[in-house]
């Protein structure tokens, strides 16, 4: 068990100074490396965003943490990026269609990815050689982190001509559920590779913009927009039908309002600083100045260390003449009766009173059983002059 208590404070049992100076610097420093992690990874983190032809795709920032909203097109599609103070509403619907000749190697798959919002549809028709259908599949994965295989409603297979050849193929329907990204792919398990005609029609359901407080183009390149403080607001990031499934992405960056973080984070700090000032990691080293004696507070001291601090009291051991003159002229001498009491205990067990006298240095400071403990060492030395004992005498009071 430990307790708290006192002890002298000397130079050599200081506590580093930087030990202090790292607890008030380590929780600043440590939360600022967290914000820096946010803004650069979390929620409001730069992010690479995959889009396709008359795409649109929702996001809600708040104008609390965020400052500014900046788009980067480098395909220069023009993509464009529109601001409300409420969230749009779902109820637009675009129609389009893709169709191309894909070369799809031995063993390999090849497809496109887009974002599509709940309540579109696709449909797609693939169709090649009627011996290497059966090894053609097709598939939709999605999500980007958690990816997941989307079933499709019905396939129905068909036959067309392809380079005055006959040739087979396949139509599947889907119904989107869910605002997130899909991959299309086919894939050939054939030892060869095939030339597969791919037509890809979608519904897509889009936001009504004609109520935006605010809009810019990427057609330069990037355009950014402003945040009204301190409003929450909604980003619609929308593309033109230009007939290009492929490679359309767009790289996303929020501009922190550095304000807000700066005072959350100052916010946090004192925070801290409280609850270790409260704990004392803080404080843990402090002087007490006590009559003329100073000591240091320590935060443990164990159970056989004595209860009560040490007193500056000036002890009068031994019944010499010399002794007493020197005390009568220095007036050193103690009134208290509380440090009479103490003068008269035996300085070794602190027990009993003192009740006997070393000869021949004459100095009485024990009692008469720690005095027989002396004598029965090989070192018979007096515990205050260090002189060689001879004898002890008891002293008997009236």
């Amino acid at each position: 068990m430990f307790r708290p208590g006192f002890v002298r404070a000397s130079n050599h049992a200081q506590l580093p100074q930087w030990k202090d100076t790292w607890t008030r610097v380590l929780p600043a420093l440590t939360l600022w490396i967290c914000v820096s992690v946010i803004l650069r990874y979390g929620y409001y983190g730069n992010c690479s965003m995959v889009l396709g032809p008359s795409s649109s795709r929702l996001m809600k920032a708040s104008s609390v943490f965020v400052q500014q909203v900046q788009v980067r097109d480098e395909n220069w599609k023009g993509a464009l990026v529109y601001v409300f103070s409420e969230k749009p509403e779902l109820s637009n619907e675009v129609n389009w269609n893709f169709s191309n000749y894909l070369i799809v190697g031995a063993y390999a798959r090849k497809g496109y990815s887009l974002w599509l919002n709940k309540g579109s549809r696709i449909s797609i028709r693939w169709a090649t050689q009627p011996s290497r259908l059966d090894k053609i599949e097709l598939i939709i994965i999605k999500g980007e982190k958690k990816r997941e295989t989307l079933l499709p409603e019905q396939t129905v297979p068909f036959g067309a001509l392809f380079l005055n050849e006959p040739v087979t193929g396949k139509e599947a329907d889907y119904n989107i559920e869910e605002d997130d990204k899909y991959s299309v792919g086919l894939i050939n398990s054939n030892p060869r590779s095939i030339i597969i005609t791919f037509s890809l029609n979608v519904t897509s359901k889009v936001y009504d913009v004609t109520k935006a407080s605010d809009m810019c183009s990427t057609l330069n390149g990037s355009c950014r927009l402003q945040l009204q403080f301190p409003h929450t607001q909604y980003v619609i990031v929308s593309t033109p039908d230009n007939g290009d499934i492929a490679g359309r992405y767009v790289e996303l960056s929020f501009v922190a309002r550095v304000v807000t973080y700066i005072a959350i984070l100052g916010f946090f700090i004192i925070i801290i600083l409280l609850v270790l000032k409260y704990l004392g990691a803080c404080n843990d080293e402090r002087t007490v100045i006590n009559s003329n004696t100073t000591f240091r507070e320590i935060s443990w001291r164990t159970e056989t260390d004595p209860i009560l601090p040490e007193k500056s009291v000036r002890l009068t051991y031994g019944t010499t003449a010399e002794d007493d003159n020197d005390d009568a002229e220095t007036g050193s001498s103690s009134s208290s009766s509380e440090d009479l009491y103490d003068a008269k205990l035996c300085v070794i067990c602190y027990d009993d009173q003192r009740n006997c006298f070393f000869v021949p240095c004459g100095h009485c400071a024990t009692c008469y059983d720690c005095a027989q403990r002396i004598m029965e060492e090989d070192n018979k030395v007096c515990p205050i002059c260090r002189r060689l004992i001879h004898k002890v005498r008891r002293l008997f009071s009236p």
